[in-house]
């Protein structure tokens, strides 16, 4: 499994006297736990993932990790909403520069998808893993669908079942390549999906 990287960001502290300020060593020790509890769920699932795994591959103590997050479940959740805003501020990017409409929606999937298909570790936490982190997790996954559901579909449907159904469609099939580790056909969904996204908007040929 490649290694998860959410940010740029100092990885080896110096075990000796150095220029770094204390808030660049915790903003290194925080994202190096939010990378390591998106691999370690990955790999376990959420419910086995443990902090002592993820203070052991980010290599810090219990106690930074303590001084951070209150729990497991909190920095999940912080890794979630990290990875949440990195792909929609994506799809939102995407469709700032093709026109509105049917190849703004195709080019926006196309992106999403190739963004899961780079990071497979991520993206099985993103889509498959979240389903079990609890309530807490779910609302977030709403929260997401939702907006989501305004990058890509803007105002082209505004009936909220026909928004959730259409992203719910898109979320089954994509999280179905990553159970099975088909995360290289993944790109490849992108015809299908976009076709599926346009027969539901009732705009397919």
């Amino acid at each position: 499994m490649s290694r998860v990287r959410l940010a740029q960001v100092v990885r080896e502290l110096p075990r000796r006297a150095h220029d770094l300020s204390r808030k660049e060593v915790e903003s290194s020790q925080r994202w190096r736990m939010l990378e390591a509890i998106t691999e370690v769920t990955a790999k376990a699932g959420y419910a086995e993932a443990s902090v002592a795994d993820v203070i052991a591959l980010a290599g810090v103590s219990r106690k930074t990790f303590y001084e951070q997050f209150r729990d497991k479940e909190e920095c999940f959740l912080t890794a979630y909403d990290v990875l949440s805003d990195q792909l929609v501020r994506a799809l939102v990017g995407v469709g700032a520069d093709v026109r509105a409409g049917t190849a703004r929606r195709r080019a926006q999937m196309a992106a999403f998808l190739g963004a899961l298909a780079k990071d497979p570790a991520a993206a099985r936490v993103f889509m498959v893993d979240v389903l079990g982190a609890g309530p807490r997790a779910l609302k977030r996954r709403e929260r997401v669908n939702a907006s989501f559901a305004d990058a890509v579909l803007g105002d082209a449907v505004a009936d909220p079942l026909r928004r959730a159904a259409i992203v719910g469609g898109v979320n089954n099939v994509v999280a179905g390549a990553l159970i099975e580790s088909r995360t290289a056909d993944l790109r490849a969904l992108a015809a299908p999906l976009s076709a599926f996204v346009e027969d539901a908007l009732g705009r397919g040929k």
